[in-house]
Order: structure tokens, then C-alpha cells, then sequence
């Protein structure tokens, strides 16, 4: 727990913590400004938080950057360290007269509150999980709607998420969820590889058009076979090695060639640069897709990237070579058609059968690998539909349990400080990406402030959450009569902390007035500020 923070521009030098319930309290004028709120913005940056750095009480600005000695205790084990505005990105690490001995970075610190506060076994930050329980005036989760929220603008899901982190169900679900993201980078890279053209756009009906063509074609080939006799067989011939390596590679050659034609014809037309074209990454298609084009994606994306960068004469240059390249592709595609011609004629095969048969096989290969594309689209997107419902009955599961948890705690909760005959606030969670936080028919601000206090207790009733701070402002929304009863509840707290700012107390019974005063850590008036200088007040001219 967090013991005691010092600074030498505190006018009370230290400020000393327990367990259980700390209060820092104003007078009972509630006068703004007196440093309340800075000193939990200071438990706050003690905790590895930075809001204290934004700066809105301008205690920066008003006395400069300045450093904060931090003590902990964990379980008998001191813990000390300094953290400064000027560099808080560093802690220091000290001894017992907060001299350092060594330092750490504000990540390595985040990280061994985590450990110490007992939260290692939890998937998210330490700050992701204790930040949002900061209800500082101005620090942004303070909403009575979004108990859940770590930013005021940070999507629903977020908060879904951490609240099944904190009730340590996230592992039920991480395989799953780890499962479903990976089936959708696949369907995201397959339509972006569609998009660059390095796979095949394919739809059910060239599917299945592509099904009888290869049945058709496939039944040609072995009539061809069946019925042409000789030493070597049409067959036979197509599958010749030497023969067919020819054929290959004169085939890659026309595609080259293509290709070649292609990249002339769009440096032709627009000689004055080229537009930046959207292709997918390389090294993930080579993981997903072994068999695609990655050849001509490559070329596509050195060419491209080339263009992109050449001036108007570059571009002159490279486009004589194109049409030099493209005039030696063409003479060797007609070297290779004499050399396949000459194979050919001393086996007895005729030239133009062998084209033809070879002309089917390179057809069907085609439609072959063209579904073969579309049958995996298909398989990943019903292994995506399969793992989403598997996904969504398991989150089913726990968001009643969370919900059945949290909401018999509230039920008490409002029981206390409202009296069975008010309905109490309820959350509820809708799906993965969201949730609502209301009371039904009774959505005054002091009843929806008080059950946000309400909601905090509760997590720090049912999850490992180590602590909460509240600023004065939640309480002031909320009636008198029902704030005495939640400070009732808070003094109950004996082993977690609750930092809590406070005023007004002369407004409250003198049962409330000993809480406060037993359970003050800070006294706070005009006269006696949190930092040593007031600048409120503008400064008189000399």
C-alpha cells in the first residue's frame, strides 16, 4: 500500500496513508483551490499516473518542476522511491532517507506496482486496470454512465475487456479470441490480396463454372490418351519432363513478357509519373498463400516504387529499356517454340495435338487454382463464423456471472444508502464491445453519482483492484443523508485503500464529522494550502 509521500513544497512537508479509508479534507467553506484535488493527482503520480503533468492546478507552472518522495509498504517490505516532474519517466530508487541508490524506468516501476499489488496474473497494464478508478476533478473518468472508462473517449470495448481482466476470466477466452483474430487477419489479407491481384477474385459462380470446366477438360485429356496410339502417346509427350520444362518456361516468358508490355503502356501514357498503387505485404502472403504470384508482386512493387521516384528523364530511360527487355523476352519465346517444335517432331508428335493438350492442362490448372483460392475464402470464413460463436457463448457465460456479482453488490450498496423501496444501479453488459451503466427509473445525478461510488466498491469488494480515489465533486452531487451512509461503508474498508477528497463537513451529523476527522490524513483550508505558495492570488506590483 502506498505509505507516505514527502515534498519540500508541501506546507505540511509529508502526508501519511493507511489502510482502509484516507481522507484529505477542506474547510467547511468548500473552498476551491486549496489543493485538494493536486494532492490526489499526487497519490495518483505516486501510482505511476501522469495527470499530475497536465498541469491544470498550475503547480508547475506557479513553483517549477519539483520531485516527490514515495513510500510503500508491501506485506512488512518498504518500499522507496522519488519520481520528479521534470523527468517522470525516470524512479529513482532509494533508501530509507529517500537518497537514490539506482533507477528504473516509469514502465519497470508500472510494472513492479503490478507484481506487488498482486495483479502479474492479469493481461492488462497496471495502469489500464487502477487509472480508470482515479476520479480526479478534471482527469477524465469521472463519467457516472462509463464506470468502466479509462479515457473519456475510449471505446466501450475497452472497458468490457478490463473488467473481465479483473475478474480473472480473461483466460477463458484468450484462446478463442486469439483464434478469431487470426482467421481475420487471413480474410483481411486474402481481400487485400484480391485487391493487388496477386490471388484470383473468384465468385460462386465462376466456381462452379470452373467445376465442369474442369471435369469437361479433364475427360478431354484422357480421351486424347486413350485413343492416340503410338510409341509415345500425346499424353505421354505433355508429360515429358524436358518437354514440359520447355513449355514452362517459355510460358513464364510470355507472362514476363506481359507484364513487360504492361509496365511500357503505363509509362507510355503516363510518361509524367505514376500513381502509388495498394498491394499486400509480401512476407504475410508468402505465409498464407505459398502458391500465389509472388514473383510478379514483387516486381510490381519494386517498379512501382521505382516510378514513384524517378524524375521525367529517369522515366525516358527506363522506358528504352522496357522496349529493348520486351524485344529480347519475344526473341527467346520464339527460340523456345522452335526448340519445342524440333522435340516434338523427332518423338513423331504433332506440334499442333501437344499445344492443345498442353493448352487443356494449363486451362484446367487454372480453374484448379482459382477454387482452390475460393474454397479457402470459404473455409476461413466458416472457421471465422464457427469461432465467433463459440467465442460469443463463452462471453455469454461470464457476463452474466460478472453481472449477477456486481449487481447483488450494488443491490446492497443502495440498500444501505438508499433503502430497498429505490432501485439500484445496474450494469449491464450487452456484448464483447459494450455496455450500460443506469439506474432504472431513477436517474437523478446524485442517485447515478452514488452509484458509481457504489460500482467502485463493488470491484474493490469482488476483484483484486487495490485501491480508488474520489474527488469531493462525486459527493457533492449526490444528497446528504446518502453520503453519510456511503461514508459509513467506506470506514468499513479496512484492508484495500480509499483516498478520498472531502469538504463541508460541518453540514453532516457528528457521527459523520468523527469519520471524517478519524480517518483524515490532510487537513486543508485557505490558510493552510497543500503547497507552500498560493498562486491564486495575482501578484502585487512592486
Amino acid at each position: 500500500m502506498l505509505k507516505q509521500v514527502k515534498c519540500n513544497l508541501f506546507s505540511h512537508r509529508e502526508i501519511n496513508f493507511r489502510a482502509g479509508l484516507n481522507i484529505i479534507l477542506g474547510d467547511d467553506e468548500a473552498k476551491n483551490s486549496i489543493g485538494k484535488s493536486s494532492a490526489l493527482l499526487v497519490i495518483d503520480f505516486a501510482m505511476g499516473g501522469n495527470s499530475l503533468l497536465d498541469d491544470a492546478a498550475g503547480v508547475i507552472n506557479a513553483l517549477g518542476h519539483h520531485s516527490y518522495s514515495i513510500t510503500f509498504d508491501f506485506n512488512g517490505k518498504p518500499l522507496f522511491v522519488s519520481r520528479s516532474t521534470e523527468q517522470p519517466d525516470i524512479v529513482d530508487i532509494c533508501d530509507a532517507n529517500h537518497v537514490k541508490r539506482d533507477e528504473m524506468s516509469l514502465e519497470a516501476f508500472r510494472e513492479q506496482l503490478k507484481h506487488l499489488y498482486g495483479l502479474a496474473d492479469l493481461e492488462g497494464t497496471f495502469r489500464s486496470l487502477v487509472g480508470p478508478f482515479a476520479r480526479i476533478w478534471n482527469k477524465g473518468e469521472s463519467d457516472p454512465e462509463h464506470p468502466l472508462a479509462g479515457a473519456p473517449k475510449e471505446r466501450l470495448g475497452a472497458g468490457v475487456a478490463r473488467l473481465i481482466d479483473l475478474f480473472e476470466r480473461t483466460g477463458e477466452v484468450s484462446v478463442e479470441r486469439a483464434v478469431l483474430q487470426t482467421l481475420r487477419d487471413k480474410k483481411e489479407l486474402m481481400r487485400k490480396s484480391v485487391t493487388a491481384e496477386i490471388i484470383p477474385r473468384v465468385t460462386m459462380t465462376q466456381y462452379r463454372s470452373n467445376k465442369t470446366l474442369i471435369q469437361s477438360n479433364s475427360q478431354a485429356i484422357s480421351d486424347l490418351k486413350d485413343n492416340f496410339a503410338g510409341a509415345i502417346t500425346a499424353y505421354e509427350a505433355l508429360f515429358d519432363e524436358k518437354l514440359r520444362a520447355v513449355q514452362q518456361r517459355k510460358n513464364d516468358l510470355v507472362a514476363q513478357r506481359s507484364l513487360i508490355s504492361a509496365r511500357r503502356e503505363k509509362l507510355q501514357r503516363d510518361i509524367s509519373g505514376v500513381s502509388s498503387r495498394l498491394t499486400a505485404n509480401i512476407a504475410l502472403v508468402a505465409e498464407f498463400f505459398p502458391d500465389a504470384n509472388l514473383e510478379r508482386l514483387e516486381q510490381v512493387e519494386q517498379f512501382h516504387a521505382k516510378i514513384g521516384k524517378l524524375v521525367s528523364k529517369e522515366l525516358r530511360a527506363e522506358l528504352e529499356l522496357l522496349v529493348v527487355k520486351e524485344s529480347e523476352v519475344s526473341a527467346s519465346i520464339t527460340a523456345l517454340d522452335q526448340e519445342i517444335k524440333l522435340t516434338l517432331n523427332a518423338k513423331g508428335t504433332p506440334t499442333d495435338l501437344f499445344a492443345k493438350v498442353f493448352e487443356l492442362k494449363e486451362v484446367t490448372d487454372k480453374a484448379r487454382e482459382e477454387n482452390k483460392f475460393f474454397e479457402q475464402k470459404v473455409s476461413i470464413e466458416d472457421s471465422e463464423a464457427a469461432t465467433k460463436a463459440r467465442l460469443d457463448a463463452i462471453y455469454d457465460k461470464i457476463f452474466l456471472e460478472i453481472e449477477g456479482s456486481v449487481n447483488l453488490e450494488l443491490e446492497n450498496f443502495n440498500n444501505i444508502v438508499y433503502g430497498p423501496e429505490r432501485n439500484p444501479s445496474q450494469l449491464r453488459i450487452k456484448n464483447a464491445n459494450s455496455y450500460s451503466f443506469t439506474s432504472p427509473l431513477d436517474t437523478g445525478t446524485g442517485k447515478s453519482y452514488a452509484g458509481l461510488v457504489g460500482f467502485d466498491l463493488s470491484m474493490l469488494t469482488l476483484t483484486r483492484l487495490p485501491l480508488i480515489i474520489h474527488d469531493s465533486m462525486i459527493y457533492k452531487n449526490i444528497e446528504i443523508a446518502a453520503t453519510e451512509h456511503i461514508l459509513t461503508i467506506l470506514d468499513a474498508f479496512k484492508k484495500k485503500q480509499i483516498f478520498l477528497a472531502f469538504d463541508e463537513a460541518k453540514k453532516f451529523s457528528k457521527k459523520t464529522q468523527q469519520v471524517l476527522q478519524s480517518r483524515k490524513v490532510l487537513q486543508l483550508d485557505r490558510n493552510q494550502l497543500l503547497y507552500i505558495k498560493d498562486w491564486r492570488e495575482k501578484q502585487k506590483r512592486g
